[in-house]
């Protein structure tokens, strides 16, 4: 019975091992993301780290499963135990490098919130080829798992030996070498090993500032310099936003204000052929041709939209349900709000911040799709305009969410072909050829723009253009793996190609002008605010924005959100983790020396960052 027991282990252990090497053989694609990783020393400890950290997660089913097997003593109960948690393991791995390879973050709470949370559907669409090949894939680990047990089984009946113990001294080693090295390295700031932290999932190394100072391993001059810019402290969640009150007077004829945002909006499709009727309608518009969004992806495009300050601030005030400056004033001067948002404004939860005040707000659109949920927020635009009063001034928002999905009508004529048929997410590589997936993009944009065709239309009818501002931009970018890093659409850098957008103006008093200077989302409240709507505080209590038509240039600005933001100055972009870990790369994302590191430049930033939260020791 004994010897039976033992058996029975053994071939747990083989399959554990059998396992591992598909794990490692899964986690090569983490290991294409590595830089800086030429010298011998570096690959040593990659190589070491990579076999330590897998070898651990693929040991997990096998605890499970021995413990199992302990408590049941049922070899039947304990191989399916075994079998659904490797099988849950290396799906999710797999399913991690996928997320990992295209937007550079890792499955987590806020990744499956956004996938599995309220209208989830409406940020993100799978295609049935997606379903069928997820489906195949979890089919084939199942019976890899059965051929694995087939396997383990002829080995120990064959009374191979598994070398358990040089198996797992070679792992200790491997394990006590990686995670001191790696206290070394953060200790000192060595990027070429602390990159691992970001990119390998649920990687927690050893820390040990003061053993490595003991041990005098410590370039202390180095470390002064780069823990001013870890040193911010997301913690302090005390907020002081406005930095002091709003004083504002309503002025006379007030101007009706409008928001188009087109989600996914590339900076360079604005054109003739694109969009045709934005691109006619710009030639009576101010527009700037340099513009930038206050992040690489929804949450943070919006959030600065609307707040004009980085959405480094967004968690804190979801958390406290804190609205922007803008939407307080347009409710303090009575203005109607008709808020539209094709995507649901519940994930991400708008309706707690941007919206938190709103009454009565409109939080999903109907339509399976977001090309049907776009014509949808066009309808119940339309239709609300011709019953609004023509006394009282209005805010719009409408939010296109198509190109974003990548979606049009099913017998839309396409513009731009051949058109991808179906989009496949699980293709997008290195390898791909984006031609037919752009073609699909730009017909995308085609159709929300004959949308946008019948809003312009509609206000010319009624004779509200005079009247009112109007606001047409993206909420980032869109890439196509145009940096050749293996990034795809938005949410994984801040190059150009995914925070650079379209933005123009329309006010009738003004004549049509086209603007070169750098401007960005943060801008658009801050003029909005100061010329059209009387406030009359200083900027700074309330923005990080300047005048939209005022040149100012900028050294650096911020951008992103609360879990990865970046210090950028020109052709040059400096990334900061929430581990505390930075890197620092050109505009093209090519890694970057730390003596290109402008230390003072980016600790300012860093300091201005935090202009609304209270500092700790603060008096009133």
């Amino acid at each position: 019975m004994d010897v039976e027991k033992s058996n029975f282990k053994k071939q747990l252990y083989g399959v554990f091992l059998f396992n591992l090497i598909v794990l490692l053989f899964i986690s090569r694609k983490y290991s294409v993301f590595f830089e800086n990783a030429a010298t011998f020393f570096t690959k040593v400890f990659l190589t070491l780290t990579t076999f330590s950290h897998f070898f651990l997660l693929a040991s997990l089913p096998l605890l499970i499963g021995l413990f199992v097997f302990f408590v049941s003593k049922s070899k039947k109960v304990t191989k399916v135990i075994h079998i659904v948690f490797s099988v849950v393991l290396l799906v999710v791995i797999q399913i991690d490098t996928i997320i990992y390879g295209q937007f550079r973050y890792h499955i987590s709470p806020i990744v499956l919130k956004l996938v599995f949370g309220k209208r989830s559907s409406d940020i993100f669409q799978f295609s049935a080829i997606n379903i069928i090949i997820a489906s195949l894939f979890v089919a084939g680990i199942i019976g890899m798992q059965i051929l694995f047990y087939f396997l383990s089984s002829k080995l120990v009946a064959n009374n191979i030996k598994l070398r358990v113990k040089a198996t797992l001294i070679f792992f200790v080693f491997a394990t006590l070498f990686s995670n001191f090295v790696y206290a070394w390295g953060d200790s000192n700031y060595y990027r070429p090993v602390t990159q691992v932290k970001n990119i390998f999932p649920v990687f927690y190394p050893l820390n040990d500032d003061d053993l490595m100072e003991a041990l005098g391993l410590v370039d202390e001059e180095k470390v002064k310099r780069n823990k001013e810019l870890t040193s911010t402290d997301f913690s302090n969640k005390t907020v002081n936003y406005p930095l002091h009150p709003i004083v504002s007077e309503k002025v006379p004829n007030q101007k009706n204000i409008l928001y188009l945002v087109i989600d996914t909006w590339r900076y360079n499709c604005m054109t003739e052929a694109i969009t045709p009727n934005i691109y006619q309608f710009s030639k009576k518009c101010q527009v700037f041709e340099n513009h930038i969004s206050g992040s690489n992806m929804t949450t943070g495009g919006v959030f600065s939209l609307f707040y004009g300050i980085p959405a480094t601030y967004f968690d804190t005030f979801t958390g406290q349900e804190i609205a922007p400056v803008f939407m307080n004033e347009l409710q303090k001067q009575q203005y109607d709000l008709l808020i539209y948002g094709s995507s649901g404004l519940e994930n991400p939860p708008f309706n707690r911040n941007v919206f938190a005040k709103v009454p009565n707000l409109r939080v999903f659109s109907k339509g399976d799709s977001p090309s049907e949920r776009d014509l949808t927020i066009n309808q119940e635009w339309m239709a609300a305009l011709d019953k609004h009063d023509p006394k009282k001034p209005f805010f719009g928002y409408l939010f296109y969410d198509s190109a974003h999905g990548f979606d049009l009508p099913k017998k839309y004529n396409l513009k731009f072909k051949p058109s991808l048929a179906e989009v496949n997410y699980l293709d997008m590589d290195d390898d791909y050829d984006p031609s037919l997936l752009y073609n699909r993009y730009l017909n995308s944009l085609h159709y929300i723009d004959e949308l946008l065709g019948n809003v312009f239309k509609q206000l010319e009818d009624k004779g509200l253009l005079e009247n009112t501002i109007i606001v047409i931009t993206g909420d980032h970018g869109q890439e196509f793996n145009d940096c050749k890093k293996g990034y795809w659409q938005h949410g994984g850098n801040f190059s150009k190609f995914q925070i650079r957008t379209p933005m123009m103006v329309f006010d009738a008093s003004k004549a049509a002008k086209t603007y070169t200077h750098q401007t960005i989302h943060y801008d658009i409240t801050a003029t909005l605010l100061k010329d059209y709507m009387g406030v009359k505080n200083d900027l700074n209590d309330f923005s990080f924005g300047k005048n939209l038509f005022t040149p100012i240039k900028r050294d650096y600005f911020i951008c992103g959100y609360n879990q990865k933001f970046a210090i950028i100055e020109k052709n040059k972009i400096t990334n900061i983790y929430p581990s505390g870990l930075f890197d620092v790369t050109d505009g093209l994302l090519n890694p970057l020396d730390d003596e290109h590191i402008n230390y003072d430049r980016v600790t300012e930033g860093l300091s201005v960052m935090n202009r609304f939260f209270v500092k700790p020791n603060a008096k009133n």
